[in-house]
């Protein structure tokens, strides 16, 4: 891959997904909390959970069996934009890699998305959880068992740190390593390619 020519595109790109997202982001932010209130309710019988979008990039969390003094009568809550932001790298990596027709990292990029909106919609359940297992006092201690806070806790700092930012270089890599990977001049010629399948039959 021609490096300087990928770091030129990554410039190019830059101001057009940054403002797509702005302006898809009040969207998606409210989608993804809905579809995280989904999951919730779906792991818990019966459904106690509600989440709320605030200001645009917030959720509130609500639950039923839980008094609170917040002004609002929220549990707790978390910074959605901080939990899907990391598209912006999505869109900037697949858009850029040079020598890629232009359907074709498209189309790249829209099996990226996808599996973005499955990885954002996992860590918003493990926010909401995680505000359940540890952030609630005497309420998570009585509901919630040691394994549990553990679980939800450790699960919520990893996919929220190391995943978060790993998943848009790891999905770029499985697209485009064989761009990524050092190639013969002959390897990269048709004439190289055919011979090379040829010798692997």
């Amino acid at each position: 891959m021609d490096l300087g020519r990928f770091v030129r595109n990554l410039a190019l790109w830059a101001v057009p997904v940054i403002l797509v997202w702005l302006a898809l982001t009040p969207i998606y932010n409210r989608l993804l909390i809905r579809g995280v209130e989904n999951v919730v309710q779906g792991i818990e019988t019966p459904n106690k959970t509600r989440l709320r979008v605030h200001e645009t990039h917030y959720a509130l969390v609500y639950h039923k069996d839980v008094k609170v003094n917040t002004s609002t009568g929220h549990v707790g809550s978390f910074r959605m934009t901080d939990v899907q932001f990391t598209v912006l790298f999505v869109g900037l990596l697949f858009l850029s890699v040079p020598e890629v027709p232009t359907r074709r990292r498209f189309e790249a990029l829209g099996w990226g998305l996808l599996a973005m909106a499955f990885f954002h919609l996992l860590l918003g359940v493990f926010r909401v959880q995680f505000v359940y297992a540890t952030q609630l006092g005497q309420w998570s201690l009585d509901n919630y068992s040691a394994f549990a806070r553990n679980f939800w806790g450790l699960g919520k700092h990893v996919l929220d740190l190391a995943f978060k930012f790993a998943l848009p270089l790891a999905l770029w890599s499985l697209f485009y390593l064989d761009r990524l990977l050092p190639q013969t001049e002959a390897a990269r010629s048709p004439k190289g390619r055919r011979k090379v399948s040829e010798e692997s039959l």
